[in-house]
């Protein structure tokens, strides 16, 4: 049995690979999250909730600790908190992660698969990502396209230095290639992937 924590357990993407991995493993899931209650019900056998705040590597060292793998999908103060989390992962001999960025992070829309020219509203996913790829820890990215609620497990993947294909791709896809990964982590080890919409 895996110890598996996610961070950012009640986004729209960490609520879905919670759900994921209850239903495909046997793991024991550590959710960290701002605020318990907008998590709902807890598997008192399967789960526990910790509220704290990911830019706090007090915080962190509490939940990392004895930890296999840590899921990270959050959505702002990216580079501090990578930074932290990687921090963190170091002291406690945690390495494995998957963390998720955003597509355009390497301008791979626009050039044929890596520019440092990225548009400004991409720089923090981009230096999160620097954060984690600089790393001694085992790490696999994500750089989703946008998302939709679509019901659709459908995606194709693009590696770091190749054209980005496609623009969108839902959530629950997002999430499928999370928990593969989580289920399986020599899967993709030390790739960025970009994923969209096949």
């Amino acid at each position: 049995m895996e110890n598996v924590l996610i961070i950012g357990a009640s986004g729209s993407i960490g609520s879905l690979v919670r759900q994921k991995l209850l239903e495909t493993s046997d793991s024991h899931l550590t959710l960290f999250v701002r605020n318990i209650n907008r998590l709902g019900e807890i598997d008192e056998k399967r789960e526990t909730a910790v509220a704290g705040d990911a830019t706090d590597i007090h915080d962190l060292n509490k939940v990392i600790e004895d930890q296999d793998i840590v899921f990270v999908s959050v959505n702002n103060r990216l580079p501090e908190i990578a930074q932290k989390i990687v921090q963190a992962m170091d002291i406690n001999h945690v390495g494995r992660i998957i963390f998720v960025t955003s597509m355009g992070i390497y301008n791979e829309l626009n050039s044929n698969g890596f520019s440092d020219d990225v548009p400004s509203v991409l720089i923090p996913y981009r230096k999160a990502a620097d954060i984690i790829e600089d790393s001694d820890i085992e790490y696999t990215l994500l750089r989703p396209g946008w998302y939709d609620d679509e019901p659709d497990i459908n995606y194709q993947i693009t590696f770091k230095g190749e054209t980005f294909v496609g623009h969108a791709v839902s959530r629950i896809s997002v999430a499928d290639l999370a928990t593969r990964i989580i289920n399986e982590p020599t899967l993709y080890m030390n790739e960025s992937l970009g994923l969209a919409r096949s």
